[in-house]
């Protein structure tokens, strides 16, 4: 079912509309509902976005979250299927899902890129 809404200007009906995510909200919007993730799923899900519709290895998840840890102080990989795991009960409900490409990674099954909205500093 997908939710339709009004425009606020014109009261015209949008329907449609992208995946949104917050990132510094740790939110997700989609068909009407939103989720909140966690700050390291937060990061996840924005990291696959931004390659989407490419599949994002875990070697390259683990790297791009962890780029700022000092040495040895990165976590095991089964890290990235732990927040994966916990990111896709929280977005199942508002109908975003990420596949398992398996021998690769994740990728986000959606019909067109998601979009990420900054908030200013």
């Amino acid at each position: 079912m997908q939710l339709e809404c009004a425009c606020p200007v014109c009261g015209q009906e949008i329907s449609d509309l992208p995946v949104t995510i917050l990132p510094e909200r740790g939110m997700v919007v989609a068909n009407g509902k939103f989720a909140v993730l966690t700050g390291s799923e937060s990061l996840l899900l924005q990291r696959l976005a931004e390659v989407f519709p490419r599949v994002l290895t875990k070697e390259a998840a683990l790297e791009w979250m962890y780029q700022f840890a000092a040495e040895g102080e990165e976590p095991e990989i089964k890290i990235i299927d732990v927040y994966i795991c916990k990111a896709r009960k929280k977005l199942e409900p508002i109908g975003v899902r990420i596949d398992t490409v398996w021998g690769k990674g994740y990728a986000l099954a959606l019909d067109r890129k998601p979009v990420i909205v900054r908030e200013a500093a």
